[in-house]
């Protein structure tokens, strides 16, 4: 059972089946001695609470590596390649596992997730025990150029050049997506998916931090501008 941790100013989430694991911020711990029966445990000299995890829960404990992808892209790319109706999906660039996890327990997907990076790799696979959702997402620790995209219709790719993946591969593949860093990146996939006959999407994400004055809510005066791109390609 997932279940999370928290008091006032905190919380840790993880499956109780997970055996002992890192989580930062408690340590190493035993997860196995954590029940939803208990009112109130003790770690150190702190003390928590427990509950059943909420989905916002995983999110805010995911182990963290360069970056992740936010909650709410997840659930628009999902919206986009229409993951609720679909059984699999293969992802090229797992990294920390943030759109596999995620994606998997909001929509019930399966998913393949190639991440050749050593690190990244043992990142993911730490996730995927710590949220218990080992039947839902596989991990592989190889080049995404050797994924099996001819077995899929639906492919999600974290990389600022997807095409190279996809190039001569697209028989059967029928829906796509891909998070973009820049202008150029999202432009070259999407011509590239508009070539070989896909209906192209694309939206930008960004995010504006929103400051509380005495005449109202309005945006940072001074703020670093972030932004990508979400890129979903069709064929049906």
């Amino acid at each position: 059972m997932l279940l999370t941790l928290y008091d006032e100013n905190e919380n840790f989430c993880f499956s109780n089946r997970s055996g002992l694991i890192y989580v930062r911020g408690l340590g190493n711990i035993d997860t196995e001695k954590f029940s939803i029966d208990m009112n109130e445990v003790e770690l150190g000299s702190r003390k928590f609470k427990i509950r059943k995890a909420a989905l916002e829960d995983v999110s805010g404990s995911l182990e963290r590596g360069p970056q992740i992808i936010l909650p709410k892209d997840v659930s628009f790319i999902g919206f986009k390649m229409n993951l609720p109706f679909r059984e699999k999906l293969l992802e090229i660039g797992g990294g920390n596992g943030g759109f596999s996890i995620m994606a998997s327990l909001m929509f019930r997907v399966r998913i393949e997730s190639y991440e050749i990076n050593k690190d990244s790799f043992e990142l993911l696979k730490r996730n995927i025990n710590r949220f218990e959702v080992e039947g839902l997402v596989k991990a592989v620790n190889e080049d995404g150029m050797k994924a099996p995209i001819e077995e899929y219709e639906d492919v999600f790719i974290d990389s600022p050049e997807p095409h190279i993946f996809l190039e001569g591969k697209m028989a059967n593949v029928r829906n796509v997506g891909s998070i973009l860093p820049t202008y150029s990146q999202a432009e070259a996939f999407s011509r590239f998916m508009k070539e070989n006959g896909f209906l192209v999407n694309i939206h930008e994400i960004v995010d504006i931090p929103i400051k509380m004055s005495e005449s109202g809510l309005r945006p940072e005066s001074s703020f670093l501008y972030h932004t990508g791109f979400i890129v979903t390609a069709n064929k049906w």
